[in-house]
């Protein structure tokens, strides 16, 4: 009896640690060139927001391939909580936000467990052009790739 009872206990629990996933927001700088990314994000409507005051950047092996076990560190140039500076070398990716266990279609959909699309404005500049990006123009240029949400800049 303590055999089957051990063996549901673990299947139920391989069961749940499988229905997880997450959806990146990322920044690609696949240029040869320093990008500077500064972005605000506003607090939750709800309970939980997508976008991070913390954001994670990591090298590319090659074109869209992250390497995920070699972090870099991460320097925000803004001291205001709600707002980020970073300078993103060539050849790295930028973790702006996270989704878990949701699918992302638009930026004004509805996000279960409370989440919220808590991007203020976004300021891109590479090769001497400045974009601005607000939350009803995020999804002309973040894109849907590998379960991830991206704009990669070449």
């Amino acid at each position: 009896m303590k055999i089957k009872s051990s063996i549901v206990l673990l299947i139920i629990a391989f069961s749940v640690l499988g229905c997880s996933w997450t959806n990146h927001f990322m920044i690609v700088n696949e240029s040869d060139e320093t990008i500077t990314i500064r972005y605000t994000i506003e607090p939750p409507k709800k309970t939980f927001g997508i976008f991070s005051n913390l954001p994670s950047m990591y090298p590319l092996k090659k074109k869209q391939h992250i390497d995920w076990y070699a972090k870099l560190t991460t320097k925000d140039l803004d001291t205001n909580i709600a707002a980020v500076h970073i300078e993103l070398p060539p050849k790295t990716v930028l973790i702006i936000g996270e989704l878990h266990n949701d699918n992302y279609e638009k930026y004004d959909q509805y996000f279960i467990n409370g989440r919220s699309f808590n991007l203020g404005e976004l300021k891109i500049t590479h090769a001497n052009n400045e974009t601005t990006i607000v939350p009803n123009t995020f999804d002309d240029f973040f894109k849907k790739n590998n379960g991830n949400i991206s704009y990669v800049l070449k």
